[in-house]
């Protein structure tokens, strides 16, 4: 696995303001995602409307649909990159090395999608393969944009995370309790 793809491309409505610039212990929350990311993998992209800014000057392939979904994001990435690719949205930064490397491990056994779950499917935290581009346009097509429909075109593996590595940051309350959650934990 050699891609992995941050997704912002959300309007950040209930957060009040770009999920990629909230402060996350000295550094934007897109740096934290990317320097961590940058670990793993050896090519990292962000995905947005508008580029991103980040100290390790990572490129953002850029979604230009009007439509603020996931799925247009997802098409958009599989179509620049031709590869499968690990996506993580940009609010979860709570995901660790060891979780990535089971649902890699998952990926290159089961030769699928494959995806983060645990009470809840993650849709936005695993791999897409490039196969799962011909299921993204036929959903688009029929304008269901439901990310958990697609899966089931997808035959998808998944893969048990713990529910903490699985947080979103959507609301200015999530995220204060997340950074005193990570550093009391």
């Amino acid at each position: 696995m050699k891609n992995c793809v941050i997704l912002c491309g959300g309007k950040s409505s209930r957060m009040g303001q770009k999920k990629e610039n909230l402060d996350f212990f000295g550094e934007s929350l897109a740096d934290f995602q990317a320097k961590k990311m940058q670990k793993i993998f050896p090519q990292v992209y962000f995905s947005s409307k508008k580029p991103i800014s980040n100290s390790s000057h990572f490129q953002t392939l850029l979604d230009l649909n009007t439509e603020f979904a996931p799925i247009f994001g997802l098409e958009s990435i599989l179509q620049t990159l031709k590869t499968d690719i690990f996506i993580l949205s940009i609010d979860t930064p709570f995901l660790s090395e060891e979780s990535i490397t089971k649902l890699i491990d998952s990926y290159q056994k089961a030769k699928k999608s494959t995806f983060a779950k645990n009470q809840k499917i993650h849709p936005l935290l695993g791999i897409y393969t490039y196969e799962a581009l011909t299921p993204i346009q036929q959903q688009i097509a029929k304008k269901n944009y439901r990310l958990m429909d697609l899966l089931g075109l997808l035959s998808a593996n998944f893969v048990e995370i713990p529910e903490f590595q699985t947080q979103n940051l959507n609301t200015p309350k999530e995220y204060q309790n997340a950074l005193q959650g990570y550093l009391n934990g």
